[in-house]
């Protein structure tokens, strides 16, 4: 019963590391979804600060116009002002009034009269009109530029609101991408711890059923002594049961015939029982020399000799097959629990390649003296 307690520990710490994957499972997909929903609504955020960034220009080139609209019309205002002044000046000169009340009398009938006067009134009102419209133009303009300053400040401020929403939406984004990431990362964890989980399982059951073998090997060897051992003294107590009869006949036969004979002996030894040597059923220890290598490397690729993919399950070592079997699991110092599954063509004698995810780790692990544990 002791034997079992440790496959059953093992199987509930695989069904522990299942439903460990199940839940990252779960949360990557949840993850994945909200990636999507953020990638989306990041790109709706440029695609509006790209049409807010639009209208600013378009506003700018606008309020641009205006303002050289405003200066014309200023500009305008005042000639026509100075025209008119003109003409007042010379009309004090020149006594334009008293010129034009003449030139009303001097009228020969009344309706060179009126159209003398409707001349005059035009001339003067035409004056006024124009400066007049110009006046309104200009308070115009500078409505219509005070509306436009407003304008573009509230596009430049919704601009910088849009980009800081954007901003946000990235750094969620990052986030999502990483706890994806570490969740990945969890999940091949998972699996490798599953398949070193697996394999322990597989070699306490081969230890026990080696050592349930080589206890009824005993036990029937112990058996066999035994029973050899009990037939040999039966054989030697019968034998000198059979040696006293025949000396007792011989020394009756003796007496009547007077004549001796010799009592024969048993000479035939004892056997002892065989004792079988116990072997050691425990994994063999190599003191080995490692190097490390990794799939990031120009020069390799990412699958083993085995077969292996070491983008999802890179605890693995190369070996010399002819010291350690391919598909052997094998405890590293320093490394952990790996499967040898890999070979390599400076690989050979007691040298074990211990491969990383990285170069990084590949130089910080070097080349150093580890001591290997074959596990199965």
């Amino acid at each position: 019963m002791q034997l079992v307690a440790p496959t059953i520990a093992a199987a509930e710490s695989v069904e522990k590391l299942d439903q460990e994957t199940t839940t990252l499972t779960k949360q990557s997909e949840q993850i994945n979804g909200d990636i999507q929903l953020a990638l989306n609504a990041a790109n709706q955020q440029y695609q509006s600060v790209a049409t807010i960034k639009e209208k600013i220009v378009d506003n700018q080139s606008t309020l641009k116009a205006t303002k050289t609209e405003i200066k014309q019309t200023k500009e305008t205002i005042e000639k026509r002002k100075k025209i008119v002044a003109k003409r007042l000046k010379e009309v004090q000169v020149n006594r334009f009034h008293e010129k034009s009340i003449i030139a009303l009398l001097d009228s020969k009938s009344i309706n060179q009269f009126v159209n003398r006067a409707f001349a005059l009134s035009t001339i003067q009102r035409a004056e006024q009109n124009k400066v007049t419209d110009l006046t309104n133009a200009q308070e115009k303009l500078v409505d219509l530029k005070a509306t436009q300053e407003k304008t573009q400040a509230d596009l430049v401020e919704q601009e910088s609101n849009l980009t800081t929403e954007a901003g946000q939406l990235d750094t969620k984004l990052t986030d999502l991408k990483t706890e994806l990431a570490n969740n990945q990362s969890s999940l091949q964890q998972i699996s490798q711890a599953k398949e070193v989980e697996a394999a322990r399982v597989a070699a306490e059951a081969a230890q026990t059923e080696e050592k349930a073998a080589e206890a009824e090997k005993n036990s029937a060897t112990v058996t066999s002594s035994q029973t050899t051992e009990s037939t040999t003294t039966t054989e030697s107590t019968k034998a000198t049961e059979d040696t006293t009869t025949v000396e007792s006949t011989t020394s009756s036969s003796s007496t009547e015939t007077s004549e001796s004979q010799p009592a024969p002996t048993n000479n035939t030894p004892t056997p002892a029982p065989v004792e079988t040597p116990i072997t050691n059923t425990g994994g063999k220890t190599i003191t080995m020399q490692s190097t490390a290598y990794s799939f990031a490397e120009s020069a390799n690729t990412f699958w083993t000799a085995t077969g292996i993919d070491l983008r999802q399950n890179p605890q693995v070592v190369a070996v010399d097959p002819s010291v350690i079997p391919l598909g052997s699991m094998v405890e590293v110092s320093g490394y952990g629990i790996a499967i040898a599954g890999d070979t390599g063509g400076a690989i050979k004698g007691n040298i074990i390649d211990c491969h990383f995810a990285t170069v990084g780790e590949c130089i910080q692990w070097g080349r150093r003296s580890v001591t290997v544990t074959i596990l199965s």
